[in-house]
């Protein structure tokens, strides 16, 4: 199997000098998305991945930085023609939400969409991946997902501040993505938000006994990401910080 990790978008809330976020998963010509900030479809066509090719979208939570480009994606699909099944999973409420939304636009799709409530410990299986979502800590339910393929196991966190199920759930870990607002001097802002420090995520990847951290959702204050992965580094030591496009072969 040939696998990839392409990062589409690396922000956080703003999208100034990143985009939105947004995590594509290639397994051979299969393509699963984690969160879909706006800007995702654009994203895609520019990476040469196509919209008709994913199979099923995760949805860490109902914060509008990470859903808010999933409603233009699908209607994209449907003006190429879609028809194979969309699923998509995400935490209540939110999938509520975008089941009533759907309603509106089902007349107007001509494929089948499948809207699914992440629970804890639910595992999503098919041919290619296995994934299990995981609570974090965020100011509204969110949802982080571990992800196994083959012989690589993913962790990624959507928003979260300092959580023990992420270690737990990220133990020993190939890959942990972990959101990476703020530096540390802001330590006591990312908490009040429910967000995480770069140096917070490599004191998690340290204890968790991952391979690699990859650091992501970065405030719009940084332009130079440097001093995030400066933050970690002190820490953790394979570290990097995500750029939008950057791919990871798996």
């Amino acid at each position: 199997m040939n696998a990839r990790l392409v990062f589409l978008g690396t922000g956080a809330a703003i999208p100034i000098y990143r985009g939105l976020p947004c995590l594509a998963l290639k397994a051979d010509s299969t393509i699963y998305l984690i969160d879909v900030g706006e800007g995702c479809q654009h994203r895609l066509f520019k990476t040469g991945l196509s919209p008709l090719k994913v199979r099923t979208i995760f949805i860490t939570h109902g914060h509008g930085d990470h859903f808010l480009g999933l409603f233009g994606l699908i209607q994209t699909m449907n003006l190429l023609e879609r028809n194979s099944v969309l699923n998509i999973v995400a935490p209540e409420p939110l999938s509520t939400l975008i089941c009533k939304a759907l309603e509106s636009m089902m007349g107007r799709v001509g494929f089948e969409v499948k809207v699914n409530a992440s629970r804890i410990g639910e595992v999503y299986k098919d041919e290619y991946i296995e994934v299990t979502p995981y609570p974090v800590c965020h100011t509204i339910e969110a949802h982080g997902y571990l992800i196994k393929l083959a012989s690589k196991t993913i962790s990624y966190t959507g928003d979260t501040a300092p959580c023990e199920t992420v270690r737990e759930y990220s133990r020993k870990a190939s890959i942990l993505v972990h959101e990476a607002t703020f530096t540390s001097e802001y330590a006591t802002e990312a908490w009040k938000q429910g967000h995480s420090t770069a140096r917070d995520a490599a004191l998690t990847a340290s204890e968790a006994g991952v391979e690699l951290l990859v650091l992501t959702h970065l405030s719009s204050r940084y332009k130079d990401d440097h001093v995030l992965l400066a933050d970690a580094y002190r820490f953790f030591k394979r570290t990097i910080t995500a750029r939008d496009y950057m791919t990871l072969i798996l």
